[in-house]
């Protein structure tokens, strides 16, 4: 067999990749990030609520228990939306930015919530 007849016809696969869609993508983790500043400006302050009443020997159960249940409802609704068979069908950018767009406000209304509520 010629090897320049099995090259021309069986050469190295050209790949192409896939388009990128960078608004998507910078538009996703813009979402992203307020989201995870929001979270963390809600467990800076259920933390230091939580600190500071055990040192002042308050009770806060209650508050911090309903503070965890919302966030945990959330998490799990944005477990529940990621495997949804619509949800995993688009692509990786696409699949960010919605679920983005889904924890941004449960997120952010929680953390206005919480520091308006002190």
């Amino acid at each position: 067999m010629d090897t320049r007849t099995y090259d021309a016809l069986y050469g190295p696969a050209r790949i192409t990749p896939p388009p990128r869609h960078t608004g998507v993508v910078f538009l996703s983790a813009g979402l992203w990030l307020l989201t995870s500043l929001a979270v963390f400006s809600l467990c800076f302050t259920v933390g230091m609520t939580a600190l500071v009443a055990t040192t002042s020997g308050a009770s806060v159960g209650g508050y911090l228990l309903c503070r965890a249940a919302i966030l945990s409802a959330g998490a799990g609704i944005l477990v529940a939306v990621g495997r949804a068979p619509s949800v995993r069908r688009t692509s990786d950018e696409t699949r960010g930015l919605i679920l983005g767009a889904l924890a941004l406000p449960v997120s952010l209304v929680l953390a206005v919530a919480t520091l308006a509520g002190l």
